[in-house]
């Protein structure tokens, strides 16, 4: 998925499909797909008699018309304390599953953040959806309980911290989880140092411009572990928002230039 985190950010669920192998699966598909090119008269292409109901298109086109037309369900008092129920408690998963102090401290020290407001609108969208697909006029609990699972069901696919296996809506809002957050704010800690540095006549190769790859390479030097690309691409767009650098051309072909402002100061 190549699309930038602020875009991401603002769908209400993100799902990860991945194309596994799976012979029951795959062999379902394969009917499916023959059975749309096949003769209606050849029932060893036909769905099996288990399949669910078949709803002709027109029809289900129709009903989604007159839902969406004629449908405008109200939260019901229940509905609503269940949807501030359930916003509390994904707010609560980042304390992880310590004690309440205890988990309280390690999510404020990790920065993680496992709810915003956003994810409360987002079940409330859900919510009323699911009760405008069965006609109803008004939200209630059981279709909170829907919007919630289906809320806890995207996080966990789409928000989750490969490396703590914990829940970080920083993924989705950034592109950068709460342990990358850390890692980056040193990383820029150190480009910082030796731009300036090297801008300011020290070090071996004194420079107020280089190319990406000669920064980077010039990085991996001072450190103790390679710099991942990822994170120094990350370091400069910060820095330059920030004012401290300049860059001439894109990509990883570009010139990277110390601002002599960012000397002075």
């Amino acid at each position: 998925m190549n699309l930038p985190p602020t875009l991401v950010s603002r769908f209400d669920m993100v799902f990860i499909v991945l194309d596994t192998v799976d012979e029951a699966s795959d062999r379902r598909l394969a009917r499916h797909i023959v059975g749309l090119y096949a003769d209606d008269s050849d029932d060893a292409l036909q769905p099996a008699q288990d399949a669910l109901p078949h709803v002709p298109a027109e029809k289900l086109t129709r009903y989604i018309a007159y839902a969406r037309r004629t449908v405008r369900p109200e939260i019901s008092d229940d509905a609503g304390d269940a949807l501030t129920a359930a916003y509390v408690d994904l707010r609560r998963l980042g304390r992880d599953a310590g004690s309440t102090t205890a988990g309280a401290v390690q999510a404020a020290s990790t920065g993680r953040v496992t709810a915003t407001a956003r994810q409360l609108e987002s079940m409330i969208r859900m919510a009323e959806a699911h009760a405008k697909m069965r006609l109803s006029p008004v939200v209630e609990p059981r279709d909170v309980e829907e919007a919630v699972r289906l809320m806890r069901e995207a996080l966990r696919e789409s928000a989750t911290d490969p490396r703590t296996g914990l829940l970080d809506l920083d993924l989705l809002n950034t592109g950068f989880a709460a342990s990358d957050r850390r890692q980056l704010d040193a990383l820029k800690h150190e480009t910082r140092a030796l731009l300036l540095r090297a801008a300011g006549g020290e070090g071996d190769v004194p420079a107020n411009s280089a190319s990406y790859h000669a920064w980077l390479e010039r990085l991996n030097e001072q450190s103790y572990a390679p710099v991942p690309p990822r994170l120094f691409d990350q370091v400069v767009r910060e820095l330059q928002t920030e004012g401290v650098i300049s860059v001439v051309g894109s990509g990883r072909n570009m010139l990277i230039v110390v601002k002599q402002t960012a000397l002075a100061s």
